[in-house]
């Protein structure tokens, strides 16, 4: 589907494209000779994306995938005799103990090099462990020291990092609103969608920062091409931050009263509840709507599964979520300020043509616009649903809200008239 628009323009498309497979885990992405040969000879870009994306992965795993993986890539530019630029993809929370996060490589205590030549040494990885909790979770921690790598092969080509927000659904391209990941923003904002997450440890009037995941892919391209244009004159490594919050700024409860605007247009047949959200930054509190708004309603839906033969699992997913919520407590409670005169530079580089055809600029759209697109995208493609069965998913939703809500007034009143006799 994603591929229609470009095989209308060029049937013939895949015919311009190699597939290589290999692996981020393993020594050279276990590429074959053949296979390393032919990258070492036609290589003239790299746009290093590859990555685990887990919060809360195990640190060997995530130094062997985000580091490791990192310098294989490099490696292979190194080595390639064609090689005009490349391109690492960061986040732009790599360095998120800082609420001032600046388009440069942030100095790191550790020797990126000595921790992959000792990730046996158990010393060594505890030693990296505590270091590492100056960071909110693994990822953010491996991504910094893979900048910190990077930046070591300049003297060998032209190199520089695109550290882009929390990415989310296309705003236009390969179609409007399409979303196919569960990971990060994505996954809370389709479980919310879903009406699986209706409380979060959030401040509402936190400025959040997410990016349409076009304008990410087109702000790689234009990044890797600049690279290659500046690569005499620029000696540095330069560092761009691809957010939206410097020019385009959003609180959670703007973004939150945008989306339900969007729902009430494109409810789910299949969801489970209609979309709410009741947050706090507030731990306690946090914790109590979780209680009343998750817990309780997955314990009674598990014992329903139980009685029908089936597996519990919505305690177990709440259970996940929780885990989830902690890894990124840090950046939905904090405000951060990003610099972006690198994404500036770039957008003024480009040419109108240019502009027309890899929009990465995020000041160019409104949220209320790009919300009326990525909601019916991820109903349309993530849900695989029709945009037109609004009057049977409302009334499915009516019906589910009635079942849900008697459900919790009954629990609540019977605890209620517990607690009354209790204190007689």
């Amino acid at each position: 589907m994603i591929f229609e628009r470009l095989a209308k323009k060029n049937p013939n498309y895949q015919e311009r494209i190699r597939v290589i497979e290999g692996d981020l885990e393993k020594p050279n992405f276990d590429l074959c000779p053949e296979s390393m040969d032919y990258l070492k000879e036609h290589t003239h870009v790299i746009l290093h994306i590859a990555a685990t994306v887990k919060f809360d992965e195990e640190m060997i795993k995530a130094i062997t995938i985000n580091l490791a993986g990192t310098r294989t890539a490099l490696e292979i530019g190194r080595q390639s005799k064609n090689l005009q630029s490349f391109v690492y993809v960061s986040t732009a929370y790599s360095n998120s103990y800082d609420e001032h996060i600046q388009e440069r490589v942030y100095p790191i205590d550790c020797n990126p090099e000595k921790i992959l030549a000792n990730l046996d040494d158990e010393k060594l990885i505890q030693d990296v462990i505590q270091y590492s909790l100056k960071w909110p979770n693994t990822y953010t921690f491996t991504k910094a020291m893979a900048e910190a790598l990077a930046l070591e092969y300049r003297q060998h080509f032209p190199v520089a990092i695109l550290r882009p927000s929390c990415v989310m659904a296309s705003l236009n391209e390969p179609l409007p609103g399409w979303c196919d990941s569960i990971y990060g923003s994505n996954g809370t904002f389709i479980g919310w969608y879903y009406g699986l997450i209706r409380t979060s440890h959030i401040d509402p009037e936190v400025t959040i920062d997410t990016v349409p995941v076009d304008y990410v892919s087109n702000a790689i391209i234009a990044v890797g091409w600049k690279t290659y244009m500046e690569r005499t004159q620029e000696p540095e490594v330069l560092v761009y931050n691809c957010v939206s919050s410097t020019d385009n700024p959003l609180t959670f409860d703007e973004r939150r009263r945008e989306c339900e605007k969007a729902c009430k247009k494109h409810p789910l047949l299949t969801g489970i509840y209609k979309p709410i959200t009741f947050a706090s930054s507030n731990e306690i509190m946090f914790r109590l709507y979780s209680l009343v708004l998750h817990y309780l309603p997955a314990y009674i839906m598990d014992m329903a599964l139980r009685f029908r033969g089936e597996k519990p699992r919505l305690v177990d997913t709440y259970v996940k979520i929780d885990k989830v919520v902690a890894s990124v407590k840090k950046f939905s409670n904090t405000t951060y300020l990003f610099d972006n005169q690198n994404m500036k530079d770039l957008y003024l580089a480009m040419s109108p043509v240019d502009h027309q055809q890899y929009p990465c600029d995020n000041r160019n759209y409104s949220w209320r616009l790009y919300f009326e697109v990525a909601v019916p995208g991820l109903k349309k493609y993530f849900f695989k649903e029709d945009l037109n069965n609004v009057k049977r998913a409302r009334q499915a939703m009516r019906k589910k809200e009635l079942i849900v809500n008697t459900t919790l007034f009954l629990i609540v009143g019977l605890m209620l008239l517990q607690l009354y006799y209790l204190l007689r």
